[in-house]
């Protein structure tokens, strides 16, 4: 989200004119999704830099050029294979 964008939402919030309780309240629910967002990120091991990501990439083309692939002929067997791993 932009500044303009996070200045915008602030004048909103500021112009409804909650009460401190209903204050509080947002900002518990906004601190318990930052960190459900940051417990999310850290156990998502699927998560990689760029840099990680091209480096996966390099090695899959060595692999490839060492005759290290599988190759499938038909839709049905590349199924097969990724429903058995």
């Amino acid at each position: 989200m932009t500044s303009v964008a996070m200045n915008n939402l602030w004048n909103y919030i500021q112009g409804l004119s909650l009460s401190a309780r209903n204050q509080e309240w947002l900002a518990a629910r906004l601190r318990e999704a930052s960190q459900m967002k940051r417990a999310k990120a850290k156990k998502d091991e699927t998560l990689m830099t760029k840099e990680e990501f091209f480096a996966q990439v390099d090695e899959a083309r060595e692999q490839i050029k060492r005759g290290e692939g599988i190759t499938f002929t038909n839709l049905e067997d590349m199924n097969a294979w990724l429903n058995a791993l």
